[in-house]
């Protein structure tokens, strides 16, 4: 596979949570593979944490964000800079994502669910479908020319798919989502546990390809049909 893939993630820990091993399996493959943070991150203060983290914890949410996705082997990060919290489907947020997704160009968008609870999650997904539909048309000049993507999927994060379309093989990239994992330091203490969480589900969808094998899982996003 060589292809030009943008994930479009509401915070920064999400890329590596829902799609960290399939991002370094592409890349590794010859993908170019870009991440896009919605938020700047800045509601994820863990409580009693010290006033330095409460103060910097975007810059230090996306200090985070570069060493992880270098890990994972991210070409390019990019940032709307949405506060947390605050992804609104309005016409200034979707007509951001539709020039970003013009701007580069990819065959293949990754994003969130909309089974997801966090509200986040869920309308950064509602506004990239739409966006992902609405940037092949031959309007709105200012935001770029048109572009068609290829495939529209969406990954996990902690509300599991009851049927996934796909699963990735990530045995041997799963270390990798792993440190980029352990990278985000000020995100732990929110999210105890987190790495047991990401160990079960990896081998439950592994099972599904194979015995002793780690998977992430996606589902197909929109109506148009995919070309064969």
């Amino acid at each position: 596979m060589s292809k030009k893939v943008l994930v479009f993630a509401a915070h920064q820990d999400d890329e590596t949570i829902g799609c960290g091993g399939t991002i370094t399996k592409w890349s590794r493959s010859g993908s170019d593979v870009q991440v896009c943070f919605m938020t700047d991150g800045g509601t994820g203060i863990e409580q009693g944490c010290d006033i330095n983290m409460r103060e910097n914890i975007t810059d230090i949410r996306m200090k985070e964000a570069s060493l992880a996705c270098h890990v994972l082997g991210v070409s390019k990060i990019h940032t709307l800079g949405i506060p947390c919290q605050e992804v609104t489907n309005n016409k200034k947020t979707f007509h951001s994502v539709i020039k970003k997704i013009r701007e580069v160009k990819p065959d293949i968008i990754l994003t969130h669910n909309q089974i997801c609870k966090h509200r986040d999650h869920k309308n950064t997904s509602m506004i990239v479908e739409e966006a992902t539909w609405k940037c092949s048309e031959n309007i709105l000049e200012e935001l770029g020319e048109p572009h068609a993507v290829s495939q529209l999927l969406s990954f996990e994060i902690l509300d599991p798919f009851s049927n996934p379309d796909f699963v990735v093989d990530i045995t041997k990239e799963y270390s990798a989502k792993e440190y980029a994992m352990e990278v985000y330091s000020s995100q732990l203490g929110i999210i105890p546990g987190i790495e047991f969480y990401l160990d079960g589900l990896s081998r439950v969808r592994g099972y599904s390809i194979g015995p002793n094998k780690r998977a992430e899982a996606f589902k197909r996003i929109g109506t148009l049909p995919v070309q064969l």
